[in-house]
C-alpha cells in the first residue's frame, strides 16, 4: 500500500499532515491585563484561529505563516477594543499554537473603586448579607485593574456576568445589577453593584417578646429596643429567611444573651421565626434561678370574687424543681391570702403543690404547654372539694384570656400580666 501511494502522490505530499488542534494564548506585554480578561481573549481568538487553521495541511500552512500571522494581527486589533497586537507567533505542528502578544492603547486603569448596595434592606441587614460575598470587592477589583481604559465595553460584560455568577451562588434570593463609570479621571473606574431580592419578600413582622419566669414590665426596655432590631429583617425574601432560619434565629439569640440584665437574672433566650411575607418572631425567655410573676384576672360570667390578683415569688432549687410562695388579693370584700408550695416541671407540663393560708385549704395543679399561646390547666381545691378546667390563650406579653370550667360555674376570664 505504501508503494501504491509512493507511486501517485509526490513525497512530501505523501507523508502530509493535517492540523488536528489549536492552542491560542493572549499575552499581555505588560503583564498588567488580568487573567479572567485574557481568557476571555483566549476564547474570543481560539474560534477564528480553529476556522481558519483546522485541518488545513501542516506543510503548506508553515509555507504561509507569515501571511497567516498578518491577519491575526488585523484580526485582533479589530476584536481586542483599547489593544494593539504588537506580532503574532506561529508555531505550525499538528497542534498549532498560535501566540498574541499584546498592550494597551494608552493609559490602563490604576483605580478601582466598588461602590456594593443593597436594595430594599436595613443597612444592618445589609452588612449581614455582604459577610457572604467574600472577597466580592477585592475580586472586582482585581478584574479590572491593569486593563486599558478603551476596553471598558466589553470587559464590563465580563464583569457583570462574574458579578452576577457570584451573587447567584452566595445569595441565590437576590440578583444584581452592574454599572462601570469612568470615575473624575479615565485611569480611575467606578463600579457600581446593586443587589435586589427577589420574589415575595417580608413586608411585615410580628414581635412578642415575653417571659414566664420574669415580669414583663422589667423586660420593656429590652423589648422595645429589639423590636427595633426585629424590624431590620423587614424587606428580606422569605426564601432567604427561611433557608437562614437557625442561623436568623441564633443571630439574636447571640445577642440577647450579652444583655447585662439577662445575664444577672441567669436568663435563657430562645428565639423562633415564622417565616413568611407577614413573619412572626417569638422570643421567649427563661431562667431555672428564679419564677417571679404578676397577674391581674377580671372575671366575666362570675357572680363572687370576680375581680383579683396574683403575685408570685419562686425559687429553683434545682433545674426542675421550685418552692415558691404567692400572694392573692380579692377586691370584692378586700381580702388576702398566701400560699406556700412546690412545683415540678417535666417536658412541657407542670405539676404544683400549695397550701393556701389562712384557708387551710390545698390546692393541686396541672399545667400543659399546648405551644407558644396556648395552656391547659386543670386544679383541685381539696377543702373545698372543688375542681377547674381551663383553656388559655395569649393575646400578646401583657394580655392572655382563659375559659375556666368549674363544675357549677363556668366564665371567662381576662388577665392582665404584668
Amino acid at each position: 500500500m505504501l508503494a501504491a501511494v509512493a507511486v501517485f502522490l509526490p513525497l512530501p505530499q505523501a507523508f502530509s499532515m493535517p492540523i488536528a488542534k489549536v492552542q491560542v494564548q493572549v499575552v499581555d506585554v505588560k503583564a498588567g491585563t488580568s487573567a479572567l480578561l485574557l481568557e476571555k481573549m483566549n476564547s474570543s481568538m481560539q474560534v477564528v484561529a480553529e476556522q481558519l487553521l483546522l485541518d488545513k495541511d501542516v506543510e503548506k500552512t508553515a509555507g504561509a505563516a507569515k501571511g497567516y500571522e498578518k491577519l491575526f494581527a488585523e484580526i485582533g486589533d479589530r476584536v481586542f477594543t483599547g489593544y494593539e497586537l504588537q506580532r503574532v507567533d506561529l508555531d505550525v505542528a499538528p497542534t498549532t499554537r498560535v501566540k498574541l502578544y499584546l498592550q494597551p492603547w494608552t493609559e490602563v486603569v490604576s483605580r478601582v473603586k466598588v461602590d456594593l448596595q443593597f436594595s430594599g434592606v436595613d443597612h444592618k441587614t445589609a452588612a449581614l448579607l455582604q459577610k457572604r460575598l467574600v472577597a466580592f470587592e477585592q475580586e472586582l477589583q482585581e478584574i479590572i485593574t491593569g486593563a486599558s481604559v478603551d476596553a471598558a465595553d466589553w470587559a464590563g460584560g465580563i464583569l457583570r456576568r462574574t458579578v452576577r455568577q457570584r451573587v447567584e451562588e452566595a445569595l441565590p434570593d437576590f440578583k444584581a445589577a452592574v454599572d462601570l463609570i469612568q470615575d473624575k479621571s479615565p485611569e480611575q473606574v467606578l463600579i457600581q453593584v446593586v443587589v435586589y431580592p427577589v420574589g415575595p419578600i417580608v413586608s411585615d413582622i410580628n414581635y412578642a417578646m415575653h417571659s414566664e419566669t420574669i415580669p414583663n414590665i422589667i423586660l420593656m426596655q429590652l423589648k422595645y429596643r429589639y423590636a427595633s432590631r426585629c424590624e431590620e429583617l423587614r424587606g428580606l425574601p422569605v426564601s432567604y429567611v427561611q433557608r437562614h432560619r437557625s442561623e436568623l434565629e441564633n443571630m439574636l439569640v447571640e445577642e440577647l444573651k450579652k444583655e447585662k440584665l439577662l445575664q444577672d437574672l441567669a436568663v435563657e433566650p430562645k428565639a423562633t421565626l415564622m417565616p413568611g411575607q407577614d413573619m412572626g418572631i417569638d422570643i421567649s425567655l427563661s431562667t431555672k434561678k428564679y419564677k417571679l410573676w404578676a397577674e391581674g384576672y377580671a372575671d366575666i360570667g362570675r357572680e363572687d370574687d370576680n375581680l383579683s390578683g396574683r403575685l408570685h415569688l419562686g425559687k429553683y432549687i434545682s433545674g426542675k424543681d421550685e418552692i415558691f410562695a404567692e400572694g392573692e388579693l380579692v377586691t370584692d370584700d378586700v381580702h388576702w391570702s398566701t400560699s406556700l408550695g412546690y412545683a415540678h416541671d417535666w417536658g412541657k407540663s407542670t405539676w404544683s403543690y400549695r397550701r393556701r393560708i389562712p384557708e387551710a385549704d390545698n390546692a393541686y395543679k396541672l399545667e400543659y404547654r399546648l405551644g407558644p399561646k396556648w395552656g391547659l390547666r386543670a386544679e383541685h381545691y381539696s377543702g373545698l372539694d372543688r375542681n377547674e378546667y381551663a383553656l388559655r390563650y395569649r393575646i400578646h406579653e401583657f394580655l392572655s384570656c382563659e375559659y375556666v370550667y368549674g363544675g357549677k360555674e363556668s366564665y371567662f376570664r381576662i388577665i392582665g400580666n404584668l
